[in-house]
């Protein structure tokens, strides 16, 4: 540092750069140094928030799904297409263990774990991959949900610096 720049007390070299009094207010020198209590939380960007939302949604979905298979409703197992067999309570307790699984990734989103992110991919990948054996069935439905499928991943996947972020904090 320059005289010019220090110039209260140019013999102090400790002093340079440091606010004019703060040692006499009890400040300690290095005050302006980074601590573990200055971090700042990192806000989610509106389509990992939107993400989180979605697969509370996708869970909330498969979870009335899966209520409707395991009652064995008649519009469903009237259907001629061969992938149900009549064997309904087998797509209602896997439709159950996606929502379940769908809720706790939304909500580890919400909390900016990387686990959720990358456990939220995988759980919107099996529920898409779920619902093409549906198209036959009821296609918009199955169309929707995969949308919805896609737009998920997409989410987590584009804003992968956010859970880079949070899991160093």
């Amino acid at each position: 540092m320059s005289e010019a720049m220090n110039s209260q007390d140019p013999g102090n070299p400790a002093a340079s750069g440091s606010p004019s009094g703060s040692e006499d207010q009890g400040y300690p020198i290095n005050s302006m140094a980074p601590s573990q209590y200055d971090l700042v939380e990192a806000e989610p960007p509106g389509l990992v928030t939107f993400a989180a939302v979605m697969m509370f949604v996708l869970g909330a979905f498969q979870i009335v799904w899966a209520i409707v298979e395991f009652v064995n409703a008649a519009w469903l197992s009237s259907v001629t297409y061969g992938n149900f067999n009549g064997h309904l309570w087998l797509w209602g307790i896997l439709d159950a263990i996606i929502g379940v699984a769908a809720f706790y990734a939304g909500y580890d989103i919400l909390r900016g774990g990387t686990f959720g992110r990358i456990f939220g991919v995988g759980v919107a990948c099996i529920s898409a991959i779920r619902w093409f054996f549906y198209l036959p069935a009821s296609p918009w439905i199955g169309v929707v949900m995969i949308a919805v499928d896609i737009i998920i991943i997409y989410a987590l996947v584009a804003h992968g610096e956010f859970f880079n972020t949070s899991s160093a904090r």
